[in-house]
């Protein structure tokens, strides 16, 4: 599998997309777009892939890929990835019962700017947040601009990704937060 190093948060072209479709976990890939008007036959696999992985593949015009790839070999597809390794939330809630402790989590919603996610990272350590809960639909990821502006911050808090912000906040009511 290759990945573009100039690109890092980008894989793109189609033997590289679907194999990382196929291999990675779905937590690792923040967005998947597909071109309009794409082959049908490699769009109905490009769907059936997201689908099976609970992601959401959207079509966007062939310009929105060219940006992305500043005119790279695109060949219909990017996948927009995560630079860094995302917490599972259950492991979280596991630690912190364990050390019991009162953990003090703060849940984004709709946060689409990787400056502003990074810079919420770093209040968040600087004010003793012990983990971050972010959505993993419409809403930036963690990537390289998110730690640049965090400056090291994403290092020191864990972030978890949830499909639903509501049954998460539910489930975590459930368990006396």
């Amino acid at each position: 599998m290759t990945i573009d190093s100039t690109k890092p948060d980008f894989v793109f072209g189609r033997h590289a997309a679907v194999d990382y479709l196929k291999e990675m976990d779905a937590n690792s890939i923040n967005k998947i777009f597909i071109q309009k008007g794409v082959q049908e036959e490699f769009a109905k696999e490009v769907f059936k892939l997201a689908k099976q992985k609970g992601l959401i593949a959207q079509e966007v015009p062939k310009s929105k890929l060219d940006d992305l790839t500043e005119n790279g070999n695109h060949q219909g597809i990017v996948l927009a990835v995560a630079s860094f390794e995302y917490a599972d939330l259950d492991d979280l809630l596991i630690k912190f019962n364990a050390e019991e402790k009162e953990p003090f989590f703060l849940m984004l919603d709709s946060i689409e700017d990787p400056h502003n996610l990074g810079s919420i990272l770093r209040t968040a350590d600087a004010t003793g947040v012990d983990a971050i809960i972010i959505p993993k639909h419409r809403a930036t990821g963690l990537t390289s601009v998110v730690a640049k502006t965090s400056t090291g911050a994403i290092d020191h808090v864990p972030v978890a990704r949830v499909t639903n912000l509501v049954n998460t906040v539910k489930m975590m009511k459930e368990q006396g937060f």
